[in-house]
């Protein structure tokens, strides 16, 4: 038997389909691996925000130029806070907070802003929740404690089973 030996043009192209198929594949790889950017919260325009004045600019405008805040002052509403985050996320589990910019503005008591100020992820902290829990009265009863000890606890009477008790 005679080996069968393509054509030298045949052989050309499915060295062209096989270079093109090698080169799809590696642009398909690379671009997998490209982070996905997600960015939240209040992206705020910067010629709006150039537009407060410090002691001129109510509460109203300001709500006007930007928006409802992202937050308020825990115990009163002298302070604003507008929040926005850039996140990239390069896989599954793996996120990343690349970037982030709190402005908060504060106003004095007759509702004109006091101070515009702006902070970026270099002013961020991490914070670690606590593990503990908030112990109660009583004690840990399993399922069948409980199914147990609310035998005979409730009767099928209605009324008249709650005045005999």
């Amino acid at each position: 038997m005679h080996p069968v030996v393509p054509a030298p043009g045949r052989l050309a192209g499915r060295i062209k389909l096989t270079t093109w198929c090698l080169i799809g594949g590696l642009a398909l790889h690379i671009s997998a691996c490209a982070p996905t950017v997600a960015s939240h919260g209040h992206q705020l325009d910067p010629a709006s925000l150039s537009q407060i004045q410090v002691g001129q600019t109510t509460r109203d405008q300001v709500q006007a130029l930007l928006g409802s805040p992202s937050s308020f002052s825990t115990f009163d509403d002298h302070a604003w806070y507008y929040v926005s985050q850039r996140v990239e996320r390069l896989s599954f589990y793996q996120e990343d907070l690349v970037a982030q910019d709190v402005t908060t503005i504060t106003f004095d008591d007759d509702g004109r802003v006091k101070s515009v100020d702006q902070h970026g992820l270099d002013h961020a902290k991490a914070v670690t929740p606590v593990g503990r829990t908030t112990p109660t009265a009583g004690g840990n009863l399993s399922m069948f404690e409980q199914f147990i000890g609310n035998i005979g606890r409730f009767g099928g009477g209605g009324a008249e089973d709650a005045d005999a008790r």
